[in-house]
């Protein structure tokens, strides 16, 4: 199959910069989004904008979706007006949101007796990775599939991965999650330690950020951290949702998590303050005041 026709339905952090690269690469994008705004600021790049799913699915060979949560996708391929309503036989639809692994699998099997092709695809890093095209894809699927968006994939991204069969992409990413969730408590619990200490926290940010304790989220948030800066990257409501996913995955499996939950309950704290909208690195703030830590949060 010749994929020349592309549709992308949600044009947020990860949508609107997927199909920015798709553009560049010389795809005809079709896009839709519930909030106009996000469709008419990329016009000027050359989107071409739709008035629903259904349509999309209709203009469109793959239909790329990415979206806040599993809700949000079914009523995209199931609701009035959604992909159902126009796709047609031997298409294909791939989910880059974070959907819980059981109901992707599901969904799978529902759009196959239809003969439409789905396949998860979620993408490991942040929206500033993903405009700069520096995105991995874990692909959950039929191999065959696979074998058609892999070329199209490697073009936007900087690597693509076969997982195997449906599910196993969107497990992936909620292995990837919860990691990356205890990661941040790690730097977080460090970093609380040495302000409450009164380490000077430029030395501080140095040492972690050049010795063996160093991760990507402490070279890339780690001194906005430590100024209170939790300016959006990956907002606070993305981690209610991923931990308790990979954590409904866990019980499901007969698996333990406890650092996990134990986390869980920090960042709802901090989505019980009203924090929503800020950086998931928020959860800071929580820890400083368990710390007697007093400081804004800009």
């Amino acid at each position: 199959m010749s994929i020349k026709t592309i549709g992308v339905i949600g044009l947020g952090l990860m949508g609107a910069p997927i199909s920015t690269l798709l553009l560049r690469n010389g795809y005809d994008v079709i896009g839709y989004d519930v909030a106009e705004k996000q469709m008419t600021n990329l016009i000027p790049l050359g989107l071409r904008p739709s008035k629903s799913p259904k349509e999309v699915a209709e203009r469109t060979d793959l239909i790329i979706l990415s979206l806040p949560n599993w809700n949000a996708v079914q009523e995209v391929v199931e609701g009035e007006d959604g992909l159902l309503a126009g796709s047609k036989r031997e298409q294909l639809v791939i989910d880059m949101s974070t959907s819980p692994p059981v109901e992707s699998r599901k969904m799978a099997e529902k759009l196959e007796k239809l003969g439409i092709a789905w396949m998860d695809v979620p993408i490991s890093g942040s929206s500033a990775q993903a405009k700069v095209g520096n995105m991995v894809f874990m692909a959950g699927g039929k191999k065959e599939n696979f074998d058609i968006v892999k070329p199209i994939l490697d073009g936007i991204g900087k690597k693509t991965v076969y997982v195997g069969s449906n599910g196993n992409g969107a497990m992936l990413k909620l292995v990837v999650n919860h990691t990356l969730m205890l990661n941040q408590a790690a730097a977080i619990e460090g970093m609380v330690l040495g302000i409450k200490a009164g380490l000077d926290p430029d030395i501080m940010l140095d040492v972690l950020a050049s010795g063996a304790a160093s991760s990507d989220l402490i070279t890339a948030r780690g001194k906005d951290m430590l100024s209170g800066n939790f300016s959006p990257k990956g907002q606070l409501t993305i981690g209610v949702k991923d931990l308790a996913l990979s954590l409904d995955s866990a019980k499901q499996l007969g698996v333990v998590l406890p650092m996990g939950a134990l986390y869980h309950q920090f960042i709802l704290s901090a989505h019980y303050k009203g924090l929503d909208d800020r950086d998931a690195t928020v959860v800071m703030k929580v820890y400083k005041e368990m710390a007697g830590i007093r400081e804004g949060v800009t």
